[in-house]
């Protein structure tokens, strides 16, 4: 099936707004989720002080930033035990995104020097 030149530009110009309409959409939900990891990170130093964290992924780029996007969090400095009832209160306090949290102490060595590099301290 072969579009007219008018039903194509009708297509274009339809698809533009589409594509507008998610961008703006992603980037609302990237503001929110920004705000989320904030307070994330608040409640975890709230408790423990000495906990440094670090958000990283998809969260600190723009446009890969999308409707189903989760938040990571990398943070250092807190017992095994202790990490597993953060991970835990936050999945209950926060019903909009799921978080993951990755415990910078065992990661990978390559997963670790991304985010010391790239990764933003909250």
């Amino acid at each position: 099936m072969t579009l007219s030149t008018p039903k194509y530009a009708i297509y274009l110009k339809t698809a533009r707004r589409r594509a507008q309409a998610a961008t703006t959409r992603y980037a609302k939900r990237r503001e929110q989720a920004w705000a989320v990891a904030r307070r994330a990170a608040t409640f975890i130093k709230e408790r423990y002080p000495e906990a440094r964290v670090r958000a990283f992924g998809s969260l600190l780029y723009p446009d890969s930033f999308k409707e189903k996007s989760d938040i990571d969090l990398a943070i250092e400095g807190i017992e095994w035990r202790d990490y597993l009832r953060i991970w835990g209160e936050l999945d209950r306090r926060e019903k909009d995104f799921a978080i993951d949290l990755f415990d910078i102490g065992i990661v990978s060595k390559k997963l670790r020097e991304h985010i010391e590099h790239e990764g933003v301290a909250l």
